[in-house]
């Protein structure tokens, strides 16, 4: 089968217990790259724009940003927190400094004239959305955030997460962060070709881009992107070796924070949007 041909499979049953617990290990195994020792990562901006390369009706739904862009015609210094599973907390790259949190603050920064900005991570490996959902409260909130990005999907279907939960817990947590002043940005699940055979993330995307629709908040397709990048040879997913796993997941990881600005930019721009 070429990476062209790759097609979806088939749900698979729902497992518990044990056998549950193996599925979940193998899958995020096979989603992120083994961690390992990679020759530092630098960023290239001359580069980036070739690199990463991908349609925007591919990789991104724009949304407007209103509260955002209210912050940054303030003087007090902005909050933003990335809340999400392992790839958020950089699971697979050379270290954390690697990780696309880290590669947006200095993005951000850069892009926006906001070198007083800070990111805060609020990420673990295996996180559900409605283990986030209970974070909220207590520690997204107390921060003030001008942007919450929520990263969310792979955990959930891995572990079985019902996909009316994961929803539910979406549409919970946006409408609550909004009503406290903050926007919000979703990034779906990750794309690979080895979890792709093991968990059908299918359902769990379309309920995030039914709380894109419900909320007009903007959506970075990490799955759609990163299928793209596989199937038109910019990253081999495919890689057996460790250290080009994890310079691999560097890259990737600096392409996403590129993206997430460019998103960003956007919902800034089209923040009057109705």
């Amino acid at each position: 089968m070429t990476r062209s041909d790759h097609r979806r499979h088939e749900w698979p049953e729902r497992d518990t217990g044990r056998h549950a617990r193996s599925v979940l290990g193998a899958f995020l195994l096979a989603l992120l790259p083994v961690a390992g020792w990679a020759a530092p990562y630098a960023a290239d901006d001359a580069g980036t724009s070739a690199r990463c390369s991908v349609p925007d009706e591919t990789a991104l739904i724009d949304g407007p940003l209103p509260r955002l862009a209210r912050a940054l015609k303030s003087p007090t210094p902005l909050t933003i927190v990335v809340i999400g599973s392992g790839s958020a907390a950089g699971s697979g790259t050379s270290r954390k400094e690697a990780a696309f949190p880290a590669r947006l603050e200095t993005r951000f920064q850069k892009r926006f004239s906001q070198p007083q900005a800070r990111l805060v991570v609020l990420a673990a490996m295996g996180q559900t959305a409605p283990s986030m959902y209970a974070r909220i409260a207590k520690e997204i909130l107390p921060l003030r955030p001008a942007l919450v990005i929520w990263q969310t999907g792979s955990a959930d279907a891995a572990r079985g997460t019902p996909v009316m939960e994961f929803g539910q817990s979406l549409e919970r947590g946006i409408g609550e962060l909004r009503e406290q002043g903050s926007d919000v940005l979703l990034i779906d699940s990750q794309f690979s070709p080895r979890a792709s055979l093991l968990v059908n993330t299918d359902a769990y995307r379309e309920a995030v881009r039914w709380n894109t629709r419900r909320f007009d908040v903007p959506l970075f397709k990490r799955y759609d992107t990163m299928q793209y990048w596989w199937s038109h040879d910019v990253f081999d997913l495919d890689a057996e070796d460790k250290a080009e796993q994890v310079a691999n997941a560097d890259r990737i990881h600096d392409c996403v924070a590129a993206l997430l600005v460019r998103l960003i930019a956007h919902g800034v721009a089209n923040e009057g949007r109705p």
